[in-house]
Formats: structure tokens, sequence, C-alpha cells
């Protein structure tokens, strides 16, 4: 009876193992190199609603909202994003304004296979 149990708690192989390994490799391959996108994403996301809900800083109109992002985006060393090309500003009423973000990045993973995220947000921003 004690040898019958013994022979059923093998355990896992070696195939089994390697294919585990394997699997583990690839998805934090893919966390560490889509990670820093998304975390700049999430930055960026930061920095337009901090911009929205701080408009006595602004001066200048969608001109002025642009410079406080950009001078945001600075301080964060978000530099592979550019204000003038992933954001764009549109006017809803007197004094009030959307902030659009829209952008896609794309990362390379392993041989020939890239991966692209796009990314869209929006804030509304009412300047005094």
């Amino acid at each position: 009876m004690y040898r019958r149990s013994q022979s059923r708690q093998r355990g896992i192989g070696m195939l089994g193992f390697i294919l585990i390994v394997g699997l583990a490799t690839f998805f934090i391959t893919i966390l560490l190199k889509m990670g820093p996108a998304y975390l700049n994403y999430w930055t960026i996301r930061t920095i337009m609603t901090e911009v929205a809900k701080q408009p006595q800083m602004i001066e200048g109109g969608p001109r002025g909202i642009l410079n406080a992002v950009s001078k945001r985006m600075d301080v964060n060393n978000l530099r592979d994003r550019s204000v003038k090309d992933d954001f764009a500003i549109e006017k809803v009423d007197n004094n009030v304004y959307n902030l659009i973000l829209s952008y896609e990045d794309r990362r390379h993973l392993f041989f020939n296979v890239d991966a692209v995220v796009m990314f869209d947000y929006q804030v509304e921003v009412r300047l005094p």
C-alpha cells in the first residue's frame, strides 16, 4: 500500500519544469518590456489631471495649457513624448477646453515581434 501511493506522488517531470520556466520567462519579459510604456502613460494622466485641477496656474489659454503640461513632463523626465504631436486642445465653451491625449507606443519584445499599445485620455480644463 505504501509503494502504490508513493508512485503516484512523483511530482513534476523535467519537461513540465522546463515548460513552466519557459512560460514564466515569457510573461516576465513582456512585463519588463511593456511596463515602462504603461508607467509613462499613468504619469501623463496624472499630469493632465493636475493641470485640470489647478487652472489658476495657467496663463495664455490653450497654449498655456500645453506649456503647463510640457513643463510637468520635463520635470517627470518624460522626454520620449511630444506635446505638439501627442496632445490636442478642443474648445468646448468660453474658457472651457478639452485636453486630449492620443498616441501609440511600439516596443520591441523579441526576435521580430513588436507590441503596439494605443493610449487615449481626455480631461476638461476650465480656465478662470
